[in-house]
């Protein structure tokens, strides 16, 4: 009886302990609150501490005209531009390269791109078609190079450097693994099982697009779910905990997801759209107050990483140009850890260095605004999107 008693004594000291030592290593977690959300206000490049924008003009050939950008990756002196189920390669000045991959379903054609990645060790592109279960191997020059099978419809994916992490959507309530580590030959290294169980009913016919995100920042990939208020480090096979963007019940739970219609669900729940973090901030774009068939715009809350600055920065808004006067900037991606990516139609950027708006406006590089009226008049309406990039301080 005795020893019963002691061994439970000694239970609730070592949970208790570890209790603690948990509380410890959570107070150590960045927080941000989205429960209690700033206003929307108007946001200037130099709030956010950036100094230079450089527009890169996409070569407009028969070959390369691009009608949509969907997602665009940076590689050694390239980048690959996703529209629809076409990638297309240009040189960093914008030059065109070339085509990569073949849509279709003969052998090693694809049939549709899901998600696209480029090797940093040897500048390789893989692409993956979730449809197909498969991944598509590409050498930086285009060639093709082999094919292999996926775990699962694998719909987004990121090279680390233990491997191909890869994520298999959820929307039919059937996953069990939610995330595989593979080789670069499609042979599982570690499988993560599904920790967000939900059901399938008639009502719960929602598919969120990125019930996952995945980003890169300092070399290390970062991974959140639609379900989790988490930010988690892929690190040593292992995902920890890196920051926590608190959202309450604004929170989609699988409970929710199992009950509710589409329409509910896009409209009490934060429906995110992207993540990345750059120089000191992080950005988080979501939607909330969804109207299905209305007029919508994406929000990004923007909090800094060593200081209390936070915002909620409105798509209809987007970050005010202060320093030549062009365009506001909707930010898309990032080239590094520094270096934020828009892109903006020819037309509307013929538009905004014609209109009263940036004729009146007083950058703090004006020397910057006579080359931005110089890019524009040199294009044409019909010309390829052009590339903003902005330069953020270290």
């Amino acid at each position: 009886m005795k020893h019963t008693r002691l061994s439970f004594i000694i239970l609730i000291i070592f949970f208790a302990l570890n209790g603690c030592q948990s509380k410890k290593e959570n107070a150590n977690i960045l927080c941000f609150d989205l429960i209690n959300l700033p206003e929307n206000k108007e946001v200037t490049l130099s709030d956010l501490n950036c100094y230079n924008v450089t527009y890169v003009p996409l070569e407009s050939k028969r070959q390369s005209l691009i009608s949509n950008i969907m997602d665009i990756k940076f590689g050694n002196e390239f980048f690959l531009i996703q529209s629809f189920n076409t990638i297309y390669m240009f040189s960093d000045n914008g030059s065109f390269k070339r085509k990569i991959g073949t849509e279709g379903r003969g052998p090693n054609e694809i049939t549709h791109i899901h998600d696209f990645d480029i090797d940093k060790r040897n500048q390789d592109i893989f692409l993956v078609s979730a449809w197909q279960k498969k991944f598509f191997v590409y050498s930086k020059d285009g060639e093709f190079k082999r094919t292999f099978q996926c775990p699962g419809p694998t719909t987004s994916f990121k090279i680390s450097r233990e491997g191909i992490l890869c994520y298999n959507i959820n929307s039919f309530a059937n996953i069990d693994s939610s995330y595989r580590l593979i080789d670069n030959n499609g042979l599982v290294i570690k499988s993560y099982r599904n920790s967000f169980y939900w059901t399938l009913t008639q009502s719960s016919t929602a598919i969120f697009n990125h019930e996952n995100l995945f980003y890169c920042y300092n070399d290390r990939v970062f991974k959140k779910e639609v379900y989790s208020d988490t930010i988690y480090e892929y690190h040593e096979l292992n995902f920890k905990p890196h920051i926590v963007i608190e959202a309450g019940n604004r929170l989609l739970t699988t409970h929710a997801r199992s009950i509710y219609n589409s329409e509910y669900l896009f409209k009490n729940y934060i429906n995110p759209n992207n993540l990345f973090e750059v120089s000191d901030y992080i950005f988080y774009e979501f939607n909330i107050d969804f109207k299905i068939g209305g007029m919508n715009y994406s929000n990004y809350f923007i909090g800094s990483k060593i200081d209390k600055y936070k915002t909620l920065l409105s798509e209809e808004n987007g970050l005010i140009n202060d320093l030549d006067g062009g365009p506001n900037i909707w930010p898309k991606t990032t080239k590094d850890d520094n270096t934020l990516v828009a892109w903006i139609d020819a037309i509307r950027l013929k538009n905004h260095v014609a209109s009263d708006a940036f004729k009146n406006s007083k950058p703090k590089y004006p020397e910057k605004k006579k080359e931005l009226e110089r890019l524009a008049n040199s294009l044409k309406e019909t010309d390829n999107p052009i590339l903003i990039l902005v330069r953020l301080k270290k």
